[in-house]
């Protein structure tokens, strides 16, 4: 027979068990760690600074938070160190939620288990009551790779017909489960002739370029390039979502047949403040071809979102730099010389 262990040995494996999951069985609870210094101001210094960002806008925190606590209000943790915290939650699935919703901005956001009873301060997320219409039908899910939960969405709605046209708005969203963060509806319109009165001047108008064309007019060669008899779709479609900046940064176009419009209108469509923000129109050399853009961070780190240049088929489109007083991105690219102001 094997002998009985000794008491001593049976404590300390009762002391471990108590110790994560508290006297009764409960499971400590968990704090959303954001930041550690060991001095208090440089702690609520990066805590501004993170609320100058408004990198809480997904977050519905529970009065006071988020805060610096000192360690001996979190059993557990380092005695000699201030902590920026989110707050507190009963299970690590809520905390890692709750942590999620911060994690695209403060990407050393941490969920670490007490070793006693702490005053619960979960936050939930901060939803939109914007449910999805019937007529919406979804395209794609992209996750972020550094937000374990978070989604971005497409959807196609609003479907409509004019004449030959059918076109439908592009709605992107960033989602955790049933909650919706963030969105922004991408109207799409039908252009050109759109009624019959203006196809029966359209080929008239055509006709009597095609005329001149026959005589050796070269201006009525390139007018009839831009000329349409039919009314075409205008819509708005993501080309490619990149991922390189930590987060779903959705390259959206928008384009038409019509030759004066036909280039496509791209833009990076990325969360900021909260919400999805558009990037200034990506209209330089290579951009003809919006599914090979790619974004490369001035420096890696937490912040690389915030500085980073844009490529199209290996060559330069814009700089964009992060304004976060105004919530947007702004390319500071020299303007072309010659280029009015």
């Amino acid at each position: 027979m094997r002998s009985p262990r000794p008491v001593w040995s049976v404590l300390a494996v009762l002391c471990c068990v108590l110790s994560s999951t508290g006297a009764l069985g409960e499971e400590a609870p968990w704090a959303v760690v954001l930041g550690q210094d060991a001095k208090v101001f440089t702690a609520a210094k990066q805590l501004a600074a993170w609320k100058q960002d408004r990198v809480f806008a997904w977050v519905k925190p529970v009065k006071g938070f988020p805060k610096v606590m000192a360690a001996r209000a979190l059993p557990g943790l380092p005695e000699d160190q201030q902590f920026v915290v989110l707050g507190v939650c009963g299970t690590k699935e809520e905390a890692e939620g709750a942590r999620a919703l911060v994690r695209p901005w403060v990407q050393g956001a941490s969920v670490q288990q007490l070793t006693a009873t702490a005053a619960l301060s979960c936050p939930t997320p901060n939803a939109l009551k914007s449910p999805l219409k019937t007529d919406a039908k979804a395209d794609a899910t992209h996750p972020f790779p550094d937000a374990p939960g978070l989604v971005l969405t497409e959807h196609r709605l609003n479907p409509r017909k004019v004449m030959e046209c059918r076109a439908s708005d592009l709605l992107l969203r960033v989602a955790q489960g049933p909650a919706v963060l963030a969105e922004v509806l991408m109207k799409g319109q039908c252009v050109g002739p759109c009624t019959p009165e203006e196809q029966l001047q359209a080929k008239e108008r055509v006709a009597a370029l095609q005329a001149q064309v026959k005589q050796g007019s070269t201006t009525a060669e390139l007018l009839l390039k831009d000329s349409a008899t039919e009314c075409m779709a205008r819509d708005s479609h993501v080309q490619k979502v990149i991922t390189d900046l930590g987060m779903p940064m959705a390259v959206v176009a928008s384009g038409s047949p019509i030759v004066s419009i036909k280039k496509p209108e791209g833009v990076l469509m990325a969360p900021g403040c909260g919400k999805l923000v558009q990037s200034p129109y990506l209209t330089g050399p290579g951009s003809n071809d919006l599914s090979l853009v790619e974004v490369e961070a001035d420096q890696p780190g937490p912040e690389a979102w915030k500085r980073f240049n844009v490529s199209a088929a290996g060559q330069h489109v814009a700089h964009l730099v992060w304004a976060s007083s105004r919530c947007e991105w702004r390319s500071d690219d020299p303007e072309p010389e010659g280029q009015d102001m």
